[in-house]
């Protein structure tokens, strides 16, 4: 994909802090989760759900840090479908669903659990897989938007 680059070699301040690097300067973290039943106690690959279940269903983006990158693309699976977000470091921190503190004593880390009650708060976020570059740009000018006073 055009733009893309790996942060090792593009950052000289690089320290494993974010996933990826879009145009040698938006700093990408990206998380993946199954869309999984949550009323089964089993195997993820046994609680696997397809996109048109009726099951209630639960996903679970862990150590997300958005004060180390940018703009946070979520990738969700389900057994027959693969679904992506884009957001704005900030969007994610500010977002009533994002959870600070994982585990005690992070700093600057949390997850967000999206499940079939909350799913629809994101559906502005959703994109198509080839818009992937252009929606990260986006988010970038959102967040960088977000930064400026007044």
């Amino acid at each position: 994909m055009a733009g893309f680059g790996r942060p090792l070699t593009l950052d000289p301040n690089y320290s494993g802090q974010y996933d990826l690097l879009l145009d040698g300067k938006v700093r990408i973290e990206a998380k993946a989760s199954r869309a999984v039943d949550a009323s089964v106690e089993a195997p993820l690959y046994v609680k696997a759900l397809s996109s048109d279940s009726a099951k209630p269903f639960w996903m679970n983006f862990q150590q997300i840090k958005p004060a180390c990158c940018d703009v946070i693309v979520w990738i969700a699976v389900w057994r027959d479908v693969v679904r992506y977000w884009v957001l704005s470091s900030r969007e994610i921190e500010t977002h009533a669903d994002y959870s600070k503190g994982q585990h005690r004593g992070n700093v600057g880390e949390g997850q967000l659990h999206v499940t079939h009650e909350n799913i629809s708060k994101f559906d502005s976020f959703q994109i198509p897989s080839n818009t992937l570059a252009e929606a990260i740009r986006a988010a970038y000018g959102r967040q960088q938007s977000a930064k400026k006073p007044g």
